[in-house]
């Protein structure tokens, strides 16, 4: 029986390792988009091999989360979301690996909602809708076909015509290529981030922090919020953790209160970061939130990622944004509060939780260090999935043209910009939309 076993894997590897398609998710979970989401490779490599060997088959939600999740056989989908949370961040991360590094890919993938079954699309653009118009003109199909062989003159003009189509192919194939690569720069070099490093890199190195996910979980637990004043001190995280009245309980809290944790996806993040700053010829490093000092923000320049409950060093900057992120922590209703509404603009902007669909916010600033010699952009998000989505926003889109030119004009004391998005339960966000902004000139 395992002889068998290990036949049909050989047979099928066999079967896949020429498949086109199969490639492209190979080129995938190696891409840079994909490097460390290791249950996001797990998820793709199975349903993609499942799609192909077995086009007849249905994959269903229990099958990824106990084979690929490692969940147990009493996996109940309608509790747990796992499933339909990862599927979510992989449509996420493929739509970026094929606006990005995977722009000249002959194929896209797709994973359509409601579905765990791949689809592989040949990708067309728009240049090469125009390659028939441009290669196959009327002229050359009336000279090839009308050139005999006879005579010595009539092949010779056959040949000039020959080399003159193959001259035309090259062009256009040469001029495809290059307008492929300048629509890739050009994406690249337009972000919104990209049009914040010339600030950024007044400070030198720039540090991207990590948020501190457990201290969100100790401040969630005892309905409390740890200022930064005594956020780096650790008897103050010991001395809730001391307030529980289980022993096991108050052990997990000590130890949530000394270990250095933050979710994958902002991980993520974070790695891209770092990784765009350092294509834009910046140095810059990953720093965990724990180990900062209120001293540090007096030089160099900073990426804050979080909002105050798993980042406090933002409460230093908040007075700064017009669009204050507050609320109790016993309470679900913490709202982004306009300080000086415009014309038009609400007096809070409150994330609103449905039983489909639900709304959340983020504010992104841009603001000078303690010394002026820097610059902070911080990334308040109402919650993780907000978090993410406005880093994914800053490092995938494009300002409008009206806020280009403000930026272009690189004379900000501060930009702010309140980002709001839309996503069903255990999806990610939809595409964000920028609400409302504020610009202070120097």
């Amino acid at each position: 029986m395992q002889t068998e076993a290990i036949d049909v894997e050989e047979e099928a590897a066999r079967r896949l390792a020429d498949d086109a398609r199969w490639q492209l998710v190979q080129r995938i979970v190696r891409s840079r988009t994909m490097r460390r989401a290791t249950h996001l490779q797990k998820i793709l490599l199975f349903v993609t091999e499942t799609s192909l060997l077995d086009p007849d088959s249905v994959i269903r939600e229990q099958d990824i989360a106990q084979r690929v999740l490692g969940r147990k056989d009493d996996f109940d989908p309608a509790y747990d979301t796992i499933v339909r949370v990862q599927m979510g961040h992989l449509r996420q991360k493929l739509q970026s690996y094929f606006e990005g590094e995977g722009a000249s890919e002959p194929l896209r993938l797709t994973l359509p909602r409601g579905s765990y079954r791949t689809v592989f699309e040949e990708a067309a653009t728009a240049e090469e809708e125009l390659l028939p118009s441009l290669v196959t003109p009327p002229l050359a199909e009336s000279v090839l076909a009308e050139a005999p062989s006879a005579t010595p003159e009539r092949r010779r003009v056959s040949w000039r015509w020959g080399t003159v189509i193959a001259l035309v192919l090259c062009v256009v194939a040469t001029s495809l290529f290059w307008l492929r690569s300048r629509r890739t720069m050009a994406a690249a070099d337009s972000s919104i981030v990209v049009r914040m490093f010339p600030y950024l890199a007044k400070g030198g190195k720039v540090s991207v922090v990590l948020p501190d996910t457990s201290l969100l979980l100790i401040q969630k637990t005892f309905y409390t919020e740890i200022p930064v004043e005594t956020y780096t001190q650790s008897t103050s995280r010991d001395d809730l953790a001391l307030q529980a009245g289980d022993d096991q309980f108050r052990q997990l809290l000590t130890l949530l209160g000394r270990v250095r944790t933050t979710t994958l996806d902002e991980a993520s993040v974070g790695s891209d970061f770092l990784q765009a700053l350092t294509r834009a010829g910046l140095q810059g490093e990953l720093r965990y939130a724990r180990d900062l000092h209120i001293r540090d923000f007096g030089q160099g320049s900073y990426i804050l990622i979080g909002n105050q409950r798993s980042d406090p060093w933002v409460s230093l900057f908040a007075a700064r944004s017009n669009f204050q992120y507050t609320g109790r922590p016993a309470g679900k209703n913490y709202a982004f509060h306009n300080v000086n509404p415009a014309k038009g603009e609400l007096t809070d902007y409150a994330p609103v939780e449905g039983e489909v669909e639900s709304t959340n916010y983020a504010d992104v600033t841009l603001t000078p260090n303690f010394t002026d010699s820097g610059y902070v952009l911080t990334i308040v998000g109402s919650d993780v999935p907000a978090n993410e989505a406005a880093a994914r926003f800053l490092m995938g889109d494009e300002l409008p043209q009206e806020l280009q030119v403000i930026v272009k004009k690189q004379n900000l004391r501060s930009f702010e910009l309140l980002l709001r998005g839309h996503h069903l339960h255990g999806e990610s966000n939809d595409k964000l939309a920028i609400v409302a902004y504020r610009v202070t000139n120097r």
